[in-house]
C-alpha cells in the first residue's frame, strides 16, 4: 500500500461517527436534533401503562401495557423530529376503571422520508376485568402490549411491549414498571387502598 492510499485510509478513519443513543423518559413537543456525522436512526416508541382498576367488594383488573414502535430511517446532521413521552397515570382510590396510560409519539421529516409513530397506551384495568395493551402505528414493527389480568387474585397488571416492562405486583409494589407497565388492581382482597399507577413510557434515537 502507497503512502498516499494510507493517508486517505487515515483521514476517512478520523471522519467516522461515534454511535450515541438518546432516551428520553419526559417531554411533550420537545424537538430532536440529529447529530452531525450520523447517518441512520433507529427510533423506539414505548406507550405508557394503564393503570389498574379499584372494586371495593373484590378486587379491580390489572391496567394493559403500553405499545412499542420501532422505525429505522436514515438521517443527516441537522434534520429535526418532535416527540412526546406519556407520562404516568395514577391510580383509584374509589371504585372505578383505571386511567388509560399515555401515548408517546414521533414525527418530522428526515433525509430517509418522514416519520409519524405512534405508541399508544394500555388501557385502565375495570372492576372487573384487565385492560387491553395498547397499539401502535407508523413502525417498521408494532408491537401491541400485553392486556392485563382480570379482576380477582392477584389482578396483576401486564407489562409493557418493550422488552423492560414489567408488570405491576401486589401490595408489596403495585405500579407499573417502566417503560409501559400496567399497574395492579386495588381492593379489598389484597388489602390494596390505591390501584397501582400506570407506568410511563419512553423515546430513544439510536444514531450510527
Amino acid at each position: 500500500m502507497s503512502g498516499i492510499q494510507m493517508a486517505l485510509l487515515g483521514s476517512v478513519g478520523n471522519t467516522g461517527f461515534t454511535p450515541v443513543t438518546n432516551t428520553y423518559t419526559s417531554g411533550t413537543s420537545a424537538t430532536e436534533t440529529v447529530p452531525t456525522g450520523a447517518t441512520q436512526v433507529v427510533i423506539t416508541l414505548d406507550g405508557g401503562g394503564g393503570a389498574g382498576g379499584f372494586n371495593s367488594s373484590a378486587q379491580g383488573g390489572g391496567g394493559g401495557g403500553g405499545a412499542r414502535s420501532v422505525k429505522t430511517i436514515a438521517v443527516v446532521g441537522g434534520n429535526s423530529m418532535i416527540y412526546t413521552v406519556g407520562d404516568t397515570r395514577g391510580g383509584r382510590t374509589i371504585t372505578g376503571t383505571g386511567s388509560t396510560g399515555l401515548t408517546s409519539s414521533v414525527v418530522g421529516s428526515v433525509s430517509g422520508g418522514s416519520v409519524v409513530m405512534t405508541a399508544n397506551g394500555g388501557n385502565g384495568g375495570s372492576t372487573s376485568s384487565g385492560g387491553a395493551g395498547g397499539t401502535a402505528t407508523g413502525g417498521d414493527t408494532n408491537t401491541t402490549g400485553t392486556a392485563g389480568s382480570a379482576s380477582g387474585i392477584p389482578g396483576l397488571g401486564a407489562g409493557g411491549a418493550g422488552a423492560s416492562g414489567a408488570a405491576g405486583g401486589t401490595t408489596s409494589s403495585v405500579n407499573g414498571i417502566a417503560p409501559g407497565g400496567g399497574g395492579c388492581g386495588g381492593g379489598p382482597d389484597e388489602g390494596i387502598v390505591t390501584s397501582g399507577s400506570g407506568a410511563r413510557g419512553q423515546v430513544s434515537f439510536a444514531y450510527t
